[in-house]
């Protein structure tokens, strides 16, 4: 990873029961090979809660990064993310933060 390189950190709420489902299908996506997806990538699991999946996924540019969030391609697998997601009070449970590398191992 590199200075500056823009990113995505998701947290993701998955309905009860859901969890291993929304993991499979998050983890399966990172291997379509979309020349503009994330370069680097991790999937974690919350130790407090097992429903709630923090992603963490960095671009090789802005360019690469605009592209891959802009395709239509990937309306369909993001539209069966969001089917898997629990709602904290009528409101969506997701939540996604822009970020850039400031430094890295």
């Amino acid at each position: 990873m590199k200075k500056n390189q823009p990113g995505v950190v998701l947290r993701f709420q998955a309905k009860p029961g859901k969890a291993d489902e929304l993991f499979k299908l998050i983890t399966d996506l990172h291997y379509t090979g979309d020349p503009d997806g994330p370069v680097d990538w991790a999937v974690s699991r919350d130790d407090d809660n097992a429903d709630v999946m923090w992603a963490f996924e960095f671009y090789r540019d802005q360019e690469s990064f605009d592209r891959h969030y802009s395709n239509p391609v990937h309306d369909e697998p993001h539209q069966r993310v969001f089917e898997l997601l629990a709602e904290e009070d009528g409101l969506d449970s997701s939540m996604r933060v822009g970020v850039h590398i400031v430094s890295s191992s």
